[in-house]
């Protein structure tokens, strides 16, 4: 009986082994990263204090990334419109689906359909020539001409035309006009709050290698 308790106890310790060596062979080659070993095993058994910190801060990033090339904007520019909106009372998760509504209703407006239309022409913007502008460039347009409209109640108007149901919430944040926008815009960057392509693809990286990581031990709980 002791002979067949070691016996089980190699073999999972071998499964171990083979289950580690691949995993932080994915994670030393997310080159540049802040983590190290130490950090990435801290974040995949979920322990709390910096090791959770750092956690929180990598999904962030492999968020801002997909959500970033799911709209076809750069990580800074929506990092930098995210802080805009949320410096004016909006979340973030408002303003990621307020872009997604509004790329899609502006290209329905560039191709002479939709309900965007008739709000881009009475700003006085050419659908067809907005959207060929990088997204934050868009909104910087849009921003100066809401700010050209009197109307409160049409400037709530206009903004659900062309952001759907969280229109209301950004009125304010576009409300100053592109200057205003693009303070809000810059603090991002000064603040550090904003992450290039290539610091994003790190944090994705180390994300799958701690989810990776997390999945040995589950297996070894398993077994």
């Amino acid at each position: 009986m002791a002979n067949q308790n070691v016996q089980i106890n190699i073999t999972a310790l071998d499964k171990t082994k083979k289950g580690f060596s691949s995993v932080t062979g994915g994670l030393k080659r997310v080159a540049g990263s802040v983590l190290n070993m130490k950090t990435a095993i801290v974040g995949a058994i979920g322990a709390g204090g910096f090791g959770a910190l750092i956690k929180s801060s990598i999904n962030a990033g492999d968020e801002l990334a997909k959500t970033a090339d799911k709209l076809g904007v750069t990580t800074q520019a929506l990092a930098g419109l995210r802080h805009a909106a949320e410096l004016t009372g909006v979340s973030t998760g408002t303003m990621d689906m307020a872009m997604q509504r509004f790329t899609r209703r502006a290209a329905e407006a560039a191709k002479g359909t939709g309900e965007a239309k008739g709000a881009l022409q009475e700003l006085g913007l050419d659908a067809e020539s907005l959207v060929r502008l990088p997204l934050d460039e868009q909104m910087s347009q849009v921003a100066d001409a809401m700010a050209g409209v009197d109307s409160q109640a049409d400037k709530v108007r206009l903004s659900m035309k062309l952001f759907d149901s969280e229109g209301v919430a950004l009125v304010n944040t576009l409300g100053g006009g592109a200057a205003a926008l693009e303070k809000m815009t810059q603090e991002a960057e000064h603040l550090g709050l904003t992450l290039s392509r290539t610091d994003t693809a790190q944090m994705e990286a180390a994300n799958d290698a701690i989810t990776r990581l997390q999945g040995v031990f589950a297996g070894l709980t398993n077994q």
